[in-house]
């Protein structure tokens, strides 16, 4: 009978650094009723939006203003 082979260190840390990544580089998702606000190129383009849903091109928002937009997950701020 052979031992239990142990698991190779650089492995496991290789795994835990590509799981890092991975939840680092995801788009963030929002919960449908948060508020939001639209930055692009560092600044605040819309404000006070709400989260209606998320849809196969982004996340829909309503804006006070502007009404019904739908906007990139990337460029989108959760206010509070």
């Amino acid at each position: 009978m052979q031992p239990a082979k142990q698991p190779d260190f650089f492995s496991a840390i290789s795994m835990n650094f590509l799981h890092f990544l991975k939840n680092h580089f995801a788009a963030p998702t929002f919960k449908t009723g948060e508020r939001v606000n639209h930055v692009r190129r560092g600044t605040i383009s819309h404000t006070d939006g709400y989260v209606v849903a998320h849809i196969d091109k982004g996340v829909l928002v309503e804006w006070p203003r502007t009404g019904l937009c739908v906007v990139a997950p990337s460029e989108l701020a959760l206010i509070g």
